[in-house]
């Protein structure tokens, strides 16, 4: 996979490892290990800072619009964000604004797969008390444009979404990733 391949799922996600990027290299079946894929993953993403697309970071690539430093709550919506390209192909908005209800979530998901899509809101609970969680569970559930503003971004007419949580404090009516998860990839 050359450093053009790669970067654009790098744009999605804004800040990755080489390990990460490797793990979703190697389950994609590009190379056959995670470590021969990590390898040539660094390669990638070397040769992407070496052209100015990508900064380097302690650890890190990121692209030059994100500032993150890869911290803790970075580095878990990176794995669960890397978990999605897994199993497939999704189009992500990371830390996407919402000046409509000044809202910034985690991330804004689309799952493509066989023709047939699948939108989400990922939400990553690191240090979010459940109270911080549920006023936004409560603020995507209350605002009566949601439908018209994922379609507008995704450019696809979204029927609806789901209210996905990575974390210990999943809020009612909403998913717990991993079983998200297993249930996107059936």
């Amino acid at each position: 996979m050359s450093k053009y391949e790669v970067l654009p799922l790098v744009d999605s996600l804004k800040i990755i490892d080489a390990l990460t990027l490797g793990e979703i290299l190697s389950a994609k079946g590009i190379y056959s290990s995670v470590h021969s894929a990590r390898v040539q993953a660094q390669k990638a993403l070397n040769a992407l800072v070496d052209l100015g697309k990508l900064e380097r970071g302690a650890g890190y690539y990121r692209t030059p619009d994100c500032k993150s430093e890869y911290g803790d709550h970075s580095r878990l919506l990176t794995k669960s964000l890397a978990e999605l390209f897994k199993h497939g192909d999704p189009v992500i908005f990371r830390e996407h604004t919402i000046t409509e209800i000044a809202l910034r979530p985690d991330a804004l998901v689309l799952m493509k797969k066989k023709g047939r899509g699948l939108c989400f809101v990922l939400e990553v609970c690191h240090t979010e008390t459940p109270e911080y969680l549920q006023q936004k569970v409560t603020a995507w559930r209350n605002w009566d444009k949601s439908l018209d503003y994922l379609s507008g971004l995704f450019g696809v007419r979204v029927p609806g979404f789901a209210i996905v949580v990575a974390g210990d404090n999943i809020p009612d009516g909403c998913w717990e990733f991993n079983r998200f998860i297993k249930e996107v990839v059936k």
